[in-house]
């Protein structure tokens, strides 16, 4: 499997994915017009913030996780979105994703997990000091869905909890301090 970027033009594969996934979940989808606004805010910077795991063939790629050879780049399986959010006492990187059904528990959630969670303490190194000066903490956060039993497992390897703030229908919200 690797991980790559967002692209111009994934849009319909992410959404086809979070689809196949609410269904699974039993929470509710999301259109193609909402991925294009939410991807679209500049805060956002897709880019850089949004990830896609792709189920190529390693045994045919021998230069390592980083790099794919022309023309092998497998099926995207799964993506995640980091996001930047403020409170009024905290930052909050906010990791939201979905991995196709027939492709969990194969590993692909927590790959995405752990590149969110990298992305995040790179970016967090920059708000340290402004944190520090005003007594905020930052956090890594991540919403998993309830009906997945992995879920609180994979968030506990990670030394996130679950809160019980109020988040999208049949999913939880797990929160660890980076």
């Amino acid at each position: 499997m690797r991980i790559r970027n967002y692209r111009e033009g994934d849009i319909p594969t992410l959404v086809h994915i979070q689809q196949l996934a609410a269904q699974a979940d039993h929470v509710d989808g999301m259109s193609e017009a909402d991925f294009e606004q939410w991807l679209a805010q500049p805060e956002l910077e897709a880019q850089f913030n949004v990830f896609l795991i792709t189920d190529d063939d390693d045994d045919l790629n021998s230069w390592g996780q980083g790099d794919t050879l022309d023309g092998l780049e497998g099926e995207v399986v799964g993506y995640t979105v980091l996001q930047l959010r403020r409170s009024q006492h905290a930052y909050h990187f906010l990791c939201e994703g979905a991995v196709l059904p027939q492709q969990r528990h194969r590993g692909a959630g927590q790959a995405l997990l752990i590149c969110a969670l990298n992305h995040a303490r790179m970016r967090a190194s920059e708000l340290e000091f402004e944190a520090q000066q005003q007594g905020f903490p930052i956090y890594f956060e991540t919403l998993l869905p309830v009906d997945d039993p992995a879920s609180e497992s994979l968030a506990a390897q990670y030394d996130m909890q679950p809160t019980d703030e109020p988040v999208l229908r049949g999913m939880r919200l797990y929160r660890g301090e980076l």
